[in-house]
Formats: structure tokens, sequence, C-alpha cells
């Protein structure tokens, strides 16, 4: 998105975009009980994965968005949810606008040869 670190100002309008779903049409909150474990977690980032990629194998594209789960009081206001359901985070989703400057954004990753031990 070509912002610099030191342009706080727009960082904090680009981070605002997740508010705005960076104008997705539609958002799943993935959300977990209070009483289930840390190994529900793994379990539940598998799901949200597969759920991203099969969105993607069906022509959507989707953006992970752990900001919605930093105000989860909104989330449970907006769908009448207790407090016992913790928001973990919202994945915006819809067709992709190739217009948009977010959908260009790279973001640099780690190799895989950098973060795998291969053993025979």
């Amino acid at each position: 998105m070509d912002i610099t670190w030191e342009d706080k100002k727009a960082r904090g309008a680009a981070a605002f975009r997740n508010f705005e779903l960076f104008d997705a049409p539609h958002v799943a909150f993935i959300c977990s009980d209070e009483a289930f474990s840390l190994a529900r977690a793994w379990d539940i980032g598998m799901y949200a994965q597969t759920l991203m990629l099969a969105m993607t194998a069906n022509g959507l594209a989707s953006c992970a968005q752990g900001t919605m789960g930093h105000y989860p009081e909104f989330v449970r206001e907006a769908f009448n949810l207790g407090e016992e359901i913790k928001v973990l985070f919202g994945i915006s989703f819809g067709y992709e606008d190739k217009s948009m400057k977010v959908n260009t954004a790279l973001t640099e990753r780690s190799s895989i040869e950098d973060t795998v031990i291969f053993k025979n």
C-alpha cells in the first residue's frame, strides 16, 4: 500500500479501513466459546484457512482481519452475542475489485526453506 512506518496518519487511515471491511460486501466473524481450550484455537485456525481456500476455489477473495478481535464488544452488540463468546477475528470476502490498490498490497514472507525443516 506504499505507506511508510513514519506516516502515522496514513497508517491510521489504512487501519481504519479494516472496519469498513475494505469495501467487501460480506464478513464472517470467527468466534469461540470462552470455555474452549487453546487446542480449539488450532482447530479454529485450520477451519478458517480451509474456509478461505474454499472461497478462493469458488472465485471469491477474502481477507483475514485480526483487528476485529480487538473490539469484540461491537461484534457482540451487532449480532447479539453473549459475553461467553470470544470474537477472534473477521474474514471479509466478496468478488475481488482489481482496481482497488489494497488488493495489490503484498507483505514480505519468509521462504518455505526458512520456516520448515523437512526430514526423510
